[in-house]
């Protein structure tokens, strides 16, 4: 099955619906419920295993939700989280999330990473191989971009037309690189960036981002994970980490 069935009928209640599978276009996520439980995956469009599938793997549309509902990790309750949520309508999951509450039947609230890392790391080379492929092709840099601004060798709209599209590149390449650090782990992906030089390629904020991504994965504040890692780093990098620290975290 490489698609998802269009109507379905629920089965607590005549309701015929149809699965969300992707965010709607006024909406930056959408909800992947458990087949068995109330639970639900919260998918923002930005999510760097979504950015990844679909940027490194050319997935769109019901391939692309086919894949990221493989890699989900199990419920708390040991159910599935599938699209059709359990061939359950909205309706009917929202009357059961309000039965859930009221009898106070939260699950486990300890962490538990979302996706399933054995499954997410059969895309670990695919993943690496796209990220290294952008570093080594350098391509045009922010620092490059202003130093041919500044010389008149574009013009104001051609500038601005420019950095946009630096500004996706780069935000897209960052969501891979935070999809592959979540595979490697909070033990692996800081050594594995400084090792293939993605703190010289990005800036200090590729440690942030991959920080955040951690806390995903992990469930470690991304703040207490930079104050760790951050005795790592000496120079510009260890003061840049400092700084962000200290503005983002106040008296952490």
């Amino acid at each position: 099955m490489d698609t998802f069935q269009k109507e379905i009928q629920c089965v607590l209640c005549p309701e015929i619906f149809e699965p969300v599978i992707e965010p709607g276009e006024d909406k930056n996520s959408y909800e992947i419920y458990c087949s068995s439980c109330s639970n639900y995956n919260h998918i923002a469009r930005a999510n760097p295993v979504r950015v990844a599938f679909r940027e490194v793997l050319g997935l769109k549309k019901d391939a692309l939700a086919l894949a990221l509902q493989s890699v989900l990790a199990l419920c708390h309750c040991g159910g599935e989280f599938n699209h059709d949520a359990g061939k359950r309508c909205p309706n009917c999951l929202y009357k059961i999330e309000r039965e859930a509450r009221k009898a106070g039947s939260d699950m486990e609230n300890e962490f538990q990473c979302p996706w399933n890392m054995d499954e997410l790391k059969k895309y670990e080379a695919k993943l690496f191989e796209f990220i290294f492929q952008k570093v080594e092709s350098k391509g045009e840099s922010l620092k490059g971009l202003i130093e041919r601004f500044e010389s008149g060798e574009m013009d104001p709209g051609t500038y601005m037309e420019e950095l946009d599209s630096l500004r996706f590149r780069e935000s897209t390449q960052i969501s891979v690189i935070q999809a592959w650090a979540m595979i490697l782990g909070p033990d692996i992906a800081f050594r594995a960036a400084e090792e293939h030089e993605l703190v010289e390629q990005y800036g200090t904020r590729i440690l942030v981002s991959i920080a955040d991504a951690l806390e995903i994965s992990a469930g470690k504040s991304a703040l207490a994970t930079l104050t760790t890692e951050m005795k790592n780093w000496d120079g510009s990098v260890e003061r840049e980490l400092n700084t962000f620290i200290a503005k983002i975290g106040g008296g952490f």
